[in-house]
This record gives C-alpha cells, sequence and structure tokens, in this order.
C-alpha cells in the first residue's frame, strides 16, 4: 500500500496501529522531499502509540552520527525502561559490537561473523522482548543517516517481528545512498509493510493553509503566490506565510525555513545550492566545485523535490540572497573569484565575468582590468552608469601598470561626472600626474580637463592644460580635431583658457583627415555650430546643423559636452522651441538611465529654455531639479547656468525672498571667468534692478557687457546686455544715455535676426520718446516678440502698449490690450507685471444689454481684437489659440448676434464709429 496525502498516511499508520492492538505486526516507511512534513508524521503517529498505551521507541539519525555504530540502536534502547542487569547487559553488548563491528559494508550485511551475529541477535532479543500485551513502536527518523551496524540491526529485527505486536516506522529521503536503499529495498519485499511517499501541497492544500493562518480573503490572494514560491513544501510554505503575516522584509521565514531544509539535505547539496546562487545556472557547477556532474544533478534533483528550485533556478526571489548570506561574506567573494576565473576561461561576457569580480572584490590577474574596463564601455551603453563607475573604480584599484591605470583613471572621470559625484583629491592627483607624464592622449587630457572644470577643479584643469601636448600637427587625425574642438569650445565657455590650449590653425578651418569615432565627428561639429552662433549669430547654416546632431542622438553614445552644445547653439540662436523636446527627451533618458549628473546638467539647460519661452514657472522647476539632482556645491564653475535661471524667473515672478537667498550661495572664484558666470552677473543685476539698487544693477551688467566683448562672444542671442543697461539708465532718468545703448542694441539685433532681443529693445526703446513714436515702436516690439514666443517678454510689451494707449486716450484699445497682457502674464505667474495691469472691468450695464451679453469671454476677447482691425492671424497670435479656433469663435458670433461680415459684427457690438483699422 503507498499513500501520498498526508491525511492518508496518517490513517495508515492508524490502521497499522489497529492491528498492533490485536497482536499483529506492521512496517511502514515514509519518505519524501526535505521537509515534506515526514518528521512531523512520525511523531503524530507516536503520540498515536502513547495515547493507546504503547510503548514507543524512537531515534533520530544524523550525518553527523553516521561513523558510530549501533548509535541509532543505542537511541531506540535508551528509550526503553530496562532492568538494572538488562542495561548491563545492553550496554556490554554495545561495546563488543562497537570494538568488532568495524567494517561499514555498503548494504546490511547478508552473512555476519559469528561475533557481529550473535551481538545482532542478542540486541534484537532485547528489543522483541520489549513487545508485550501492549503495543511497541520502533520509530526512526531520517534512517538514510543510520550506521551500517544499525541497519544490519533493524533488517533482522524487521524479518523476525512478524509474529509480535510490534510496529515499526522509518523515514528517509528523496534519494538515500546505496547502503540504505538496499535496507528499505528489502523492507518493503517484506508482506506486512507499506510504502508512504509524502509530496508537495497542491494548490487546494496550500489555500487551506493560508485560510487557517491569514483568513479566508487573505489566502484566495496569496495562495497561488504561495505555491508558487515555495513549491508546495510545508515548511517553506509556513515561512512564505509567516512573512505575509508579518508582512516585514527581508522575507525572515522564508530564509529560516530554507536554510533548515539546506542544512538538512545531503552532502553537498548546500554546496551546490551556494554555487548555484552565484552562477544562476546549474551548468557551470561541476567544474566550479569539482564534482562529478551526476552528483551535482542529484543535488539538484534533491533542491528540485524539496521546492527550492524549479527549472534549475530559485523560486524564492530572496533565495539565492539567503544561500549566500549563510555562506558569509569570505567565502562568498572566495566563491564569486573562482566563478569569475571559469567564467573567463570558458569565454563568458565581460559584462558577466565584470560582476564576479565586483562581487568578489577582483582577482589579480592579468586579463581582470582590460575585462572590467570592457563591461564598463557596455555598462554605459545598455545605461548602468553606477555599474560603470563601480566597475572601473575596481579596476583602478587592480592596476599595476602607470599608463594603463591613467587610461583607466580618466575614464572613471568622465563616468563619475554623469553620476555627479564628487572626485577624490588623490585621483585628481593621479591624472594631473598622468599627463604630465604624458600617460594620457591628447583627446584623454581634453576629456579630463572638461571634467575637472564642471567639477570645479580648475586649478587642476589649468595644470592639466599646462602640459598638453603640442605638436598637433603631426597627430593622429583624432586627436587633431579634438584639440580643435577643445578649442572652440574653450571660447565659448571658458574663454580665458583658451590661451592654454595649442594652436591647431585658424578656427574656422577644418583639420585634415578622417576622424576614426563619429563621436569626434559630433563634439566637433557641435562645438563648432556653437562658437559660430556665440561669434557670429544665428545664420542659416547653425540652426540645422545643431538639428542634425540632436536628432537620433542617445547619451550612451554621446559625450554630454556634445549634447550641451548643440542645445545651446539652438538656445542662443533664439530657438529654444526648436532645443525643447530634444531636451525633454533627453532628460527622460538620462532618468531612466541613472545618470543624475546628465539629468541635472540637462535640467540646467532646460531652464535657461524655458526662461527664453517665458515659462517662469519651469525655469523654476528645472533649475530646482538640477540642484536636487546634484547639490549647489557640487556642481563646479557650472553652476551659474541654472542659479542665473532661476534668479531671474523668482526676481520676474516677484519672489524677491527666495530670490535673495540664492545670492548667499557659495559660488567657486573664478566661475566669473566662465560662460555661466556671464548668465550669473546677469541675473545679479536682474534681481538689483527689481530691488531699486540701479548702480548696482548698472555695474554687473556693464561689466557682463565687458567681459562678452573681451571674449568674442558679443551677441545678442547669449545674453542682451545693452537692453539692461538701457532700462538701468532709464530707471536712473538717463533718457539720452538709455537711448544711444539701446539704438545700438537694434542696429546689433537687427543684424543677427534675433526677434526676442528686437523686441525687448524695441520695448525698451519706446520709453524714450514720445506717445505717439512710442506707439508704433510697441506695436512692432509685439509683433516681434509674439514671433518668438516669449511670453513674458510680450507680456510686458503689451503692458507698456496698455499704459501708453490711456496716455493718448484710446481707452478702450487700453481695455482690449491690457486685458489680453494681464492674461499673459497670470500665465507666466508674473505677480508684479499681473499688479500694474487691471483687471479686466464688465462693460457698463447699458452695453450689457445688447448683443455683446450673449457672447462668452472667449468670444468677446476675439471680439474686441476684430474691432481693433486685427486679422484672424493676429488674433490667434495675441490670443495663443490656433487660426481655426478663432474662425470658429466669429462663425458663433456671427450667429448669435445676426450678421454676416467683420464690419457688421464691429459695429452691433460697439457704440459709436468703428474703430481705425490698426494693428496693436
Amino acid at each position: 500500500m503507498s499513500a501520498r496525502d498526508r491525511s492518508e498516511a496518517t490513517a495508515l499508520l492508524s490502521v497499522l496501529l489497529d492491528g498492533a492492538l490485536t497482536g499483529q505486526s506492521g512496517i511502514a516507511v515514509v519518505s519524501g522531499a526535505v521537509a515534506m512534513g515526514k518528521t512531523t508524521l512520525l511523531a503524530t503517529f507516536a503520540q498515536q502509540v502513547r495515547a493507546a498505551d504503547g510503548l514507543v521507541l524512537t531515534a533520530v539519525a544524523s550525518e553527523s552520527e553516521e561513523g558510530i555504530l549501533l548509535g541509532v540502536v543505542a537511541q531506540l534502547l535508551q528509550e526503553a525502561s530496562l532492568s538494572a542487569p538488562v542495561g548491563d547487559q545492553v550496554s556490554q553488548l554495545l561495546a563488543i559490537g562497537r570494538a568488532h563491528m568495524t567494517a561499514a559494508p555498503e548494504g546490511p550485511p547478508t552473512k555476519l561473523s559469528a561475533v557481529d551475529a550473535q551481538i545482532v541477535q542478542s540486541l534484537c532479543a532485547v528489543l522483541l522482548g520489549l513487545a508485550g500485551p501492549r503495543p511497541l513502536a520502533i520509530v526512526v527518523d531520517d534512517v538514510h543517516h543510520a550506521d551500517a551496524a544499525s541497519l544490519a540491526c533493524l533488517a533482522y529485527l524487521t524479518r523476525r517481528m512478524h509474529s509480535t505486536p510490534l510496529l515499526a516506522v522509518f523515514s528517509h529521503g528523496d534519494r538515500p545512498g546505496d547502503r540504505c536503499a538496499s535496507f528499505v529495498e528489502q523492507l518493503l519485499r517484506l508482506p506486512h509493510a507499506h510504502g508512504v511517499r509524502l509530496t508537495p501541497f497542491d494548490l487546494e492544500q496550500v489555500h487551506e493553509t493560508a485560510a487557517a493562518r491569514l483568513g479566508a480573503d487573505s489566502a484566495e490572494r496569496v495562495a497561488p503566490w504561495a505555491l508558487r514560491v515555495s513549491g508546495g513544501n510545508p515548511l517553506l510554505l509556513d515561512g512564505v506565510l509567516d512573512d505575509v503575516r508579518s508582512g516585514e522584509p527581508p522575507s525572515t521565514g522564508y530564509r529560516r525555513a530554507l536554510l533548515s531544509c539546506l542544512h538538512r539535505s545531503p552532502a553537498p547539496t548546500a554546496r551546490v545550492a551556494q554555487a548555484l546562487a552565484v552562477l544562476g545556472t546549474p551548468e557551470p557547477i561541476p567544474r566550479l566545485l569539482g564534482l562529478e556532474a551526476g552528483e551535482v544533478a542529484r543535488c539538484l534533483a534533491v533542491l528540485e523535490a524539496a521546492g527550492l528550485l524549479e527549472r534549475g533556478e530559485f523560486r524564492h526571489p530572496g533565495a539565492a540572497s539567503a544561500v549566500l548570506a549563510d555562506l558569509g561574506p569570505e567565502a562568498t567573494a572566495a566563491l564569486h573569484r573562482d566563478t569569475a576565473e571559469l567564467t573567463y576561461a570558458q569565454g563568458g561576457s565581460a559584462s558577466t565575468v565584470a560582476e564576479h569580480l565586483l562581487a568578489g572584490r577582483g582577482v589579480r590577474a592579468p586579463w581582470a582590468v582590460s575585462v572590467l574596463d570592457a563591461a564598463a564601455s557596455s555598462a554605459l551603453t545598455e545605461g548602468r552608469a553606477a555599474r560603470a563607475v563601480e566597475y572601473l573604480r575596481l579596476a583602478c584599484t587592480l592596476s599595476g601598470d602607470t599608463a594603463e591605470l591613467a587610461r583607466i583613471g580618466a575614464a572613471l572621470l568622465q563616468t563619475e561626472s554623469r553620476m555627479g559625484t564628487g572626485i577624490p583629491e588623490h585621483r585628481i592627483t593621479a591624472l594631473v600626474q598622468a599627463v604630465r607624464t604624458g600617460q594620457l592622449s591628447g583627446g584623454e587630457t581634453l576629456g579630463v580637463v572638461r571634467a575637472l572644470l564642471w567639477a570645479g577643479r580648475f586649478e587642476a584643469a589649468v595644470e592639466a592644460l599646462r602640459h598638453l601636448p603640442g605638436s598637433v600637427r603631426a597627430a593622429a587625425p583624432e586627436t587633431a580635431m579634438e584639440l580643435r574642438a577643445a578649442r572652440l569650445w574653450m571660447r565659448c565657455s571658458y574663454a580665458p583658457l583658451l590661451e592654454l590650449l595649442p594652436e591647431t590653425g585658424p578656427d574656422d578651418e577644418e583639420p585634415r583627415g578622417t576622424p576614426s569615432t563619429t563621436e569626434s565627428r559630433r563634439r566637433y561639429d557641435a562645438a563648432t555650430v556653437l562658437e559660430s552662433v556665440l561669434t557670429r549669430g544665428p545664420s542659416d547654416r547653425a540652426v540645422p546643423k545643431a538639428e542634425r546632431i540632436l536628432h537620433g542622438t542617445r547619451l550612451h553614445g554621446t559625450d554630454l559636452d556634445t549634447i550641451e552644445c548643440a542645445l545651446l547653439a539652438l538656445t542662443y540662436a533664439e530657438r529654444p522651441a526648436v532645443a525643447l523636446p530634444y531636451c525633454d527627451e533627453l532628460i527622460a533618458a538620462a532618468t531612466e538611465r541613472g545618470e543624475p549628473g546628465s539629468a541635472a546638467r540637462l535640467h540646467a539647460l532646460r531652464a535657461e529654455i524655458s526662461l527664453r519661452l517665458g515659462d517662469l514657472p519651469g525655469a523654476v522647476e528645472h533649475a530646482t531639479a538640477s540642484f536636487d539632482v546634484v547639490p549647489a556645491g557640487e556642481w563646479g564653475l557650472a553652476v551659474g547656468s541654472p542659479l542665473a535661471s532661476k534668479l531671474i524667473a523668482l526676481t520676474s515672478m516677484g519672489r524677491e525672498d527666495e530670490a535673495a537667498e540664492l545670492l548667499y550661495l557659495p559660488i567657486p572664484e573664478m566661475m566669473l571667468q566662465s560662460r555661466p558666470g556671464l548668465h550669473y552677473l546677469h541675473a545679479r543685476g536682474r534681481y538689483s534692478m527689481a530691488a531699486g539698487d540701479w548702480d548696482g544693477a548698472l555695474s554687473d551688467f556693464q561689466g557682463c557687457g565687458g567681459l562678452m566683448a573681451r571674449w568674442g562672444v558679443d551677441v545678442p542671442g547669449l545674453i542682451a546686455w545693452r537692453n539692461d543697461v538701457g532700462e538701468a539708465w532709464l530707471r536712473m532718468g538717463e533718457r539720452d544715455r538709455a537711448r544711444a545703448v539701446l539704438e545700438e542694441q537694434l542696429q546689433r539685433s537687427e543684424h543677427s535676426g534675433s526677434p526676442r532681443t528686437r523686441g525687448a529693445t524695441l520695448r525698451l526703446l519706446a520709453a524714450t520718446h514720445e506717445p505717439r513714436r512710442r506707439l508704433a515702436l510697441l506695436r512692432q516690439a509685439v509683433d516681434a516678440l509674439q514671433e518668438s514666443g516669449d511670453r513674458y517678454e510680450l507680456a510686458r510689451a503689451l503692458a507698456d502698449l496698455t499704459d501708453t494707449y490711456n496716455t493718448v486716450g484710446e481707452t478702450r484699445r487700453a481695455r482690449v490690450i491690457g486685458s489680453q497682457a494681464k492674461i499673459i502674464a497670470d500665465k507666466c505667474q508674473a505677480e508684479p507685471l499681473s499688479r500694474l495691469l487691471p483687471a479686466d472691468r464688465e462693460r457698463p450695464d447699458t452695453e450689457s444689454k445688447g448683443p455683446a451679453a450673449v457672447l462668452t469671454d472667449a468670444e468677446q476677447r476675439v471680439a474686441d481684437l476684430v474691432a481693433l482691425g486685427h486679422t484672424n492671424s493676429e488674433i490667434a497670435k495675441l490670443l495663443y489659440i490656433t487660426v481655426s479656433t478663432v474662425e470658429q469663435h466669429l462663425t458663433r458670433m456671427y450667429r448669435k448676434v445676426g450678421v454676416n461680415d467683420r464690419a457688421q459684427l464691429a459695429s452691433v457690438l460697439f457704440t459709436g464709429p468703428h474703430p481705425e483699422t490698426v494693428r496693436a
């Protein structure tokens, strides 16, 4: 008879017990994988026997006691209440037996020596003599660990118990050794023997167990998952349910149960599990552990049967870490090192080998550094910059070659810049020394310089530049192009350092030769287009070229300086709306790839783009995000850019207290010698202007302009500093001086084709003229600013136009334009400007009772602009809606008031003569 279910097995043992009560004997052999409930079943049976006033003799065999002869028999006899003479006899028999039965045969001996046979017969006689009117049960758990002598006794006993009311119950694992397998096979041939195999719980049993522990509702949700991760193993299931009930990670109950299963499994199952936890796949285990493939297969089968594995993989997500935690950190590291060497020898991927090197804290092998370097490149491509940093840091600790260490250190520095992490002083010293001794190529040195400047290590960057190789003309095309790109980039970003770079010929002449990498070409092209925009202003070629660089750009294959140059070229060329979607896409990519340094720099660019589109809240949001990712103190010289964007935006929004706090942040001393420093000077001047400090503002604006002129980047697309100087002179009552500088700016902006700067200049220039001339200039300003897309500057121009219309007595125009100015100012959250503009007042009662009363607010705004003579296209620009929407509003208004065209609409809606048809 065989049984699978625990209730069936319990019933079988009850039947055997009932038989024993009537003088019958019986044998049950309980098998199953580790922790399937065999011990529990035997304990329950022992309790039943005792409840029936029977005698129970128990023994638990263990792997550690396999070498103790007659150990299991001794445990059984210790359970019996033997008289003193019998006890002495048993002690003598055990002593003699341990002295003579020294051999451990492969199976239960069929032929014993005369002494051995006598000892076995005598010991069994004592056991059989304990059976009497009440049933006797011999219960041995984990009999597969029993010593050979005990197995010989038990085999002899079971063959002679058929006429005695004796029950013998044995449990063993799924895969007993050869010795025990023979013993079990002999037992099951006996007519009064029964096999009982316990198998894992099915879903229904798991559900019942979960319901009893967690309640029916939770069981419905938990049971399928619990079955999947426990494999139906009762012990593992208990651990899983404990974890669910406690709700506390990290799976403490499961880990405890798992380790219990491992410790109870036959050797070398635990070692195989540890190897699997490191390797992740079973195939290399035999070679890693030096075991036979068949032995490993048997261990894997034990783990599968126990519910720990499924198809060679751990079922529970926390199983591998639990196995290795039990192994200990040092032993785990050693196993990873062995695995790294094995994987490398078998041709495994660089990334796989590198992971084991990292976990094993490195291997002193000639191939280790190159593997880590290759793995770092792959990690960057896959969006794992943090892992690339770890690989390169380990490579630095393993490298013993100074040239190799310099190259790895340079790569590490640039990779760390993507993470926004600080640079240890010892590494900076080592890199500068590597440059000084010529261990880095020109391109590698320039990469180090860029990273050092971004990190604010100005002195180290200067020292590196001083030792940059000067033989450029004889250098490889790759180096020549890198150096030319570096000169262009330096001129745009850190002009005072340009003199430290070796001459490479005219900057507008492309180096000869073909670069070896696409990235080198992209870096050169991006630097070229930015330099062109900042020295000569936007051109018909610059914007398309910048877009081509950005189109299809991916962070993993493009240096961030290249991306910044292209985005800045579009921004300074007065095309911020074109740059915006590229920047947003790259921010999302940097965030997804886990590159906080890259994300921070891109957020800073996005803040500048938002500012130039008049999106003041967006500028604050992105500048704040850049500092949230990388704190302001870790930005180095580049901190001026996001700081300036936030300062200008907060000032324009009327949040002076928050803006003032930014001025107290410490900035690097050399920052004012950089392009970000120009933005900071300009922003500080704008704040001073808002605070009424005209002299301080003028000083900053003029200082900014002086540096731009000295560096050869005096274009309005970068900073239209003359506008700010003119505004400062106006505030100080110096109208003539203001007009002179503004007319110069207007001439420059006409040449550069910058609608944003031109519109802002016209707005300020209008303030230097009498009202009628002012109107014409402001109308031109509004047109230009509508084209530029800068809502904040447009709102300022519309506000000035409103004041001028009021001044000349054209109150209706003033009301319509002022209403639109306030709408735009409110969207920009420009509170100081919004406060200057009156709310859109209701029309007088006599008017509100007329046809206009049936119009919505949106329709009324369109009607007002129609009355002022604007075309549909102009209305769409002013209201920031589509031409189609304007047409739909007009169609509805015609129907509501019963007219057929624009002229009739104006005459019906407005009293008095029709306004002359003029533009705003």
